[in-house]
């Protein structure tokens, strides 16, 4: 795997993965332009994305009535502004039981290749996401390409 980061502006860069490009910066209250991603907003798009994989391919190997997953993921800092530990609350679909879905809770933390390159120093916690709370529906995408576009 190779990829290439190149500097726009000040803190603006251009990431170049395959045939994609994503835009990472700061926010304006750190100097940038917040026009794009912040690189630990990537990191945690990362080891969401990955969590979501492992539960995908782990319930299709058991046959398990996943139908569709999302997760939200939050990082705490600490006193220093280092993160502490990371919260993944998983939102399921399908006809799981309850059995199942700590099944799957369980084999995503030890199972995500993403999320094994995290030191013990940051906890990492897996829970099912609360049905009443809101979600998240993000932008209007195509995957033309393999690009997402508003």
């Amino acid at each position: 795997m190779k990829v290439f980061v190149e500097r726009v502006s000040r803190f603006l860069q251009l990431a170049h993965a395959q045939s994609r490009t994503v835009t990472i910066d700061q926010s304006v209250e750190r100097g940038g332009g917040n026009m794009g991603f912040r690189p630990t907003e990537l990191w945690l798009v990362g080891l969401s994305s990955c969590s979501v994989m492992t539960l995908l391919r782990y319930a299709e190997q058991k046959e398990l009535l996943l139908t569709d997953v999302s997760v939200t993921a939050e990082d705490t800092v600490d006193d220093q502004g280092d993160i502490s530990a990371i919260d993944f609350r998983v939102t399921f679909a399908g006809g799981l039981t309850a059995q199942q879905k700590a099944e799957l809770l369980s084999h995503v933390k030890s199972n995500c290749k993403v999320l094994r390159t995290v030191g013990p120093h940051i906890a990492i916690r897996y829970r099912e996401a609360d049905p009443d709370a809101a979600v998240h529906t993000g932008t209007s995408c195509t995957l033309e390409g393999g690009n997402c576009c508003m």
